[in-house]
């Protein structure tokens, strides 16, 4: 039994955990966001703050050997900064372009960033199933952003 005294899992304000694809309970969020607002509340929580939070997916290359693949979350509320920190995400700076990353950083002006690395020598079918993966990630995460999927940007920075 949960916390409403029924069968039915459920976010932390109460409404029920929508379904999700199949591929996406092999995610490292799939359970946790059970103790988080659902998505609808998340999303109308930045509205009222006149939050306009974005993801910002690219690729940066800081070494000849190790390249990736980096999303950064600008402008996130509080309560989904929270739900972002338990899944890998962690504060820095927004990045300026592919070779100009950002710096871990607390506090104001500062996104939420995840970093997938590998080596540029690797299997392309292994770059593939970390495209597939941050496309999974994305599709998850556009449900938490006041935009939805138009609020995911590729191949952009936070600052432009």
């Amino acid at each position: 039994m949960d916390r409403l005294g029924s069968n039915i899992l459920s976010h932390r304000c109460g409404h029920s955990l929508s379904d999700m694809p199949p591929a996406f309970e092999q995610h490292e969020a799939f359970l946790i966001r059970a103790a988080f607002p659902c998505p609808h509340c998340l999303t109308e929580l930045a509205r009222r703050h006149g939050l306009h939070t974005r993801a910002y997916v690219n690729m940066q290359q800081l070494s000849p050997s190790m390249i990736a693949f980096v999303v950064e979350v600008a402008h996130a509320a509080d309560e989904l900064g929270d739900l972002l920190s338990v899944i890998g995400y962690g504060r820095s700076t927004p990045s300026q372009d592919e070779m100009t990353p950002g710096t871990q950083a607390p506090g104001e002006g500062t996104v939420w960033r995840k970093e997938m690395w590998f080596a540029s020598n690797t299997d392309t079918r292994h770059v593939v199933a970390l495209v597939d993966h941050i496309k999974l990630e994305m599709t998850w995460l556009s449900r938490y952003l006041p935009d939805g999927a138009v609020g995911v940007e590729f191949c952009k920075f936070p600052g432009e």
